[in-house]
Order: structure tokens, then C-alpha cells, then sequence
């Protein structure tokens, strides 16, 4: 039999044991969950550059198809513009034939640009009416001028705030010990304020004229523009406007045959379907500046483009509308 004192040391080295047995599988279990872990982390990554690579692949493809979709889109519209453009030369061309063929069958073309007597009366009010705003500054000469007396206020406001900063610092020095430090301050302000209001007197004298000369503009230009607002032709213009519509309808319904000066413009031989509208506003418009400035060029349209006022304005504007329905 073992003694008393032999139990505790055979349970101490059981309990080693034991302890021992534990660490050895603990560390078996660790580096077995370490290995499992290396094994997820690289099958992870090579699916992760398996993905990546797919996905690149992919956009590489979406790319090339988006571009492509591009060209094609590119192309397309090349194609369409030039068979519009195509088809417009054709249309042309055949109603060019037309209107020769028509010509040589003895059919005049309409005349746009006479004045029944019925309407010379309206026509009179309308080029008196014109003959007025004619007189009117354009827009930007009339904002260029309100320009130069909004600069003429500032720097008279600049030269009498100026003039006073100077006037008190002079105030200062008067009272003020020479060689003091007020003194000294208030003359180093007298001395920056007087050459300030020095230069701004000196601009102001060589801004005069130019004053002078937007003041009486503008003067005459309110005038014109109350003489134009109450003359009757201002309103007449909108009658006029309706009449020469009119006109056009009735030449586009009855077939007939457009003065060359009407047909070599983008308006052509007769409006298209889909633009028949915008067509018949634009044609109107050129008819009506021609009336309005009593315009009788067989080639030209609108005549030989204006120098300036508010005459030039509207060749602008009808000569763009021309360009936009050509577009």
C-alpha cells in the first residue's frame, strides 16, 4: 500500500499530465486553425483576382459597346443630315423645274412686296411709325450711355467724399500741435485725400464731354420713344403683320410662284410639313421688313445690310431665324 504522502504526488503528476496533454492539443488545434485560415485567405483572394480580372473584362466589354454605340449614334446622324440635306437639294431642284416649267407656261410670280390701295394708308403709318424708332438708340448704345453716367456719379460721389475726408483733416491741423502725432496723422490724410481728389477732378473734367453728349442722346432718345409709343403706326404694325400673313397663305394655297429673291433664301419654293409654322412666321417677317423699308431688290431679300440703329437690329434678328430654319 502507498503511503499518505505518495497520493498528492501521484495526483500532481496526473495533473501534469493532464495539463500537458491539454497544451500539446490546444497547440495542435491552433495551428490547425492557422493553417484552415491561410487555406480561406488564399482561396478568398484567388476567387477576389478571379473576380476582379471577370469585372475588368466585363468593362473592357461594356467600353468597346458603349463606344461602338457612339459611332454608331455619330454616324447615324451624319447619315441622316446628309440625306435631309440631300432631300432638300432635291426638293429644290424639282420645284425649281417646276417653277421654270410654270415660267414658260406664261405664270407670273406672286408679287409680295406691292401695296394695294387699300393698304397704303396702314403701310404709311407703319413706315412713319419706323421712320421714328429709326431715331431711337439701340440697346446698346442706349445701355453704353446710362454706363457713362452711372461712372460720372460714382466719381463725383468718390470726389466729394474726397473733398470732405481732406476738409477734415485740414480742421485737425488747424488745432492741432505741430509735429504732434494728431498732426502728422491728419497730414499724411489731408495730403492722400487732396491728390485722391486731385485725380478724380481731373477725370471727372475729362469725362464731360462724353456726359454731355449720353445726356442729350438719351434726352432725344425719351422723346422718340414717347413719339413712337403714341403714334398709331406702332400698333398699325400688328394689322400690317396679319395682312401680309395672309397674303403668304393664300400664295401657299392657290400653288403660287415666288419671286426669286424669296426662293434662293432658306425659305425656298413652299414650307416643308414639319416646319410649316415656323415656315410661315419667317416668311412673314422677311415680307414685312421689305414693305416696312420699302425694299425692292429682286436678289436680295432684305437688301443691302444697314450700318447701324435700330434698322440693322431687325436685319439681325430676320437674317438669324433664316439661319435657324435652315438648321
Amino acid at each position: 500500500m502507498s503511503s499518505s504522502t505518495e497520493i498528492p504526488t501521484d495526483l500532481a503528476r496526473v495533473a501534469e499530465a493532464l495539463r500537458t496533454e491539454f497544451r500539446r492539443k490546444i497547440n495542435t488545434l491552433r495551428l490547425q486553425l492557422s493553417e484552415d485560415l491561410r487555406e480561406v485567405a488564399r482561396v478568398a483572394e484567388e476567387r477576389s483576382r478571379h473576380l476582379t480580372l471577370r469585372l475588368d473584362e466585363t468593362g473592357d466589354r461594356v467600353t468597346g459597346l458603349a463606344r461602338a454605340h457612339d459611332e454608331l449614334r455619330r454616324q447615324t446622324e451624319i447619315e441622316l443630315r446628309a440625306a435631309r440635306q440631300a432631300n432638300a437639294r432635291l426638293t429644290g431642284e424639282i420645284q425649281l423645274i417646276e417653277g421654270r416649267l410654270r415660267l414658260e407656261h406664261g405664270v407670273r410670280p406672286v408679287d409680295l412686296d406691292a401695296v394695294p390701295p387699300e393698304l397704303a394708308g396702314l403701310v404709311a403709318e407703319v413706315r412713319e411709325a419706323e421712320d421714328i424708332r429709326s431715331g431711337m438708340l439701340d440697346d446698346r448704345t442706349r445701355n453704353d450711355h446710362h454706363a457713362v453716367l452711372d461712372a460720372y456719379a460714382e466719381l463725383r460721389r468718390l470726389s466729394a467724399e474726397s473733398r470732405s475726408r481732406a476738409l477734415d483733416a485740414s480742421a485737425i491741423l488747424a488745432r492741432a500741435k505741430v509735429g504732434g502725432r494728431d498732426f502728422r496723422k491728419a497730414a499724411a490724410t489731408y495730403r492722400h485725400h487732396w491728390q485722391r481728389l486731385c485725380s478724380q477732378n481731373a477725370e471727372l473734367a475729362a469725362m464731360r464731354d462724353d456726359v454731355a453728349v449720353a445726356e442729350q442722346d438719351l434726352e432725344r432718345d425719351l422723346r422718340r420713344q414717347e413719339e413712337y409709343r403714341t403714334h398709331r403706326g406702332a400698333t398699325a404694325v400688328e394689322q400690317l403683320t396679319v395682312l401680309l400673313r395672309r397674303r403668304i397663305d393664300a400664295a401657299v394655297e392657290s400653288h403660287a410662284l415666288f419671286p426669286p429673291w424669296f426662293t434662293i433664301t432658306e425659305l425656298g419654293h413652299r414650307p416643308s410639313a414639319a416646319l410649316a409654322g415656323v415656315w410661315r412666321d419667317v416668311a412673314t417677317r422677311v415680307v414685312l421688313y421689305r414693305i416696312t423699308y420699302g425694299v425692292t431688290d429682286g436678289v436680295s431679300a432684305l437688301g443691302e445690310p444697314p450700318e447701324g440703329g435700330h434698322r440693322a437690329q431687325r436685319y439681325t434678328e430676320v437674317r438669324a431665324v433664316l439661319a435657324e430654319l435652315a438648321a
